[in-house]
């Protein structure tokens, strides 16, 4: 048996070798894992043996700092070690604990309440726009209804073009989505950063023909930067943030708790 010490373990003798520095063996099955994400043979190669390199220059260094350090700087490396060793373990285990017993559930008075303290941190950094967009191709024969119902946009309408999404090349009916000025001129083709500003009329319909078809366009409500981000844009962060204050107000009890419980055993004591 050889001792690994890169993976502390223990490997048996038949293992393949694939590197030594010094003491130190790296084996292929501490490879097994990467190996089985490449694409190709010359992937796999090419990143074997970065990895190889890798782990080596990472085994010669700190065989160099073991050597060419002073006692004093590497009794205080050690001490950084032992001191993260026991950070993460302890942060595993308050994360683990928290994420078990901490409620996720919000209601809508918590999260209300939340905004209207915070307001200003909701403000927009950037417009945002709720939207109707169909892009038809030319010779689409409901092309009369659909435009009918695409301005008018009642109920029915709503179902009526619903309907028919399959013969459109792209499009946007959910309205009351707020969407990014970015994200716009990525999703609409005939939107580019030139005329963005001419089509983006509140609740005046647009139709719009180029050789790739016809487009129809409806800005139906804008929200311009400064303004307060509307709640369904802002509640997904309002819930993490709320979320992450339970669960600090969890922790610091658990610690606590934690404190209290091994004095009372005695398995903490102080002198």
């Amino acid at each position: 048996m050889i001792l690994n010490n890169s993976c502390d373990k223990w490997i048996p003798d038949n293992q393949e070798v694939l590197a030594r520095v010094g003491t130190q063996y790296l084996y292929r099955d501490d490879l097994s894992q990467i190996i089985g994400s490449y694409n190709n043979q010359s992937d796999s190669i090419i990143k074997t043996r970065n990895f190889i390199d890798f782990w080596a220059l990472k085994q010669i260094l700190f065989q160099k700092a073991q050597v060419n350090l002073s006692n004093q700087e590497i009794d205080g490396l050690n001490q950084l070690i032992d001191d993260y060793r026991l950070d993460i373990y302890g942060n595993a285990y308050r994360q683990t604990v928290a994420s078990k017993s901490v409620d996720t559930l919000f209601s809508f008075s918590e999260i209300d309440s939340f905004l209207n303290i915070n307001k200003a941190v909701f403000k927009l950094k950037a417009p945002l726009f709720q939207v109707r967009y169909i892009h038809l191709p030319h010779d689409n024969v409901d092309q009369t209804e659909i435009q009918l119902s695409f301005q008018r946009y009642n109920k029915l309408d709503k179902l009526f073009l619903d309907s028919l999404s399959f013969q459109y090349s792209s499009y946007i009916l959910s309205d009351s989505l707020w969407i990014s000025r970015n994200n716009l001129k990525s999703r609409i083709p005939f939107l580019n950063q030139n005329n963005f500003d001419n089509y983006i009329n509140k609740s005046k319909f647009f139709k719009i023909e180029d050789t790739l078809g016809v487009y129809l366009f409806l800005v139906k409500e804008i929200l311009n930067k400064g303004e307060i981000a509307p709640p369904e844009v802002s509640i997904p962060t309002v819930k993490n943030i709320i979320l992450n204050q339970r669960k600090l107000k969890f922790t610091k009890e658990l610690e606590k708790d934690i404190l209290q419980d091994a004095i009372k055993s005695k398995t903490y004591e102080m002198y």
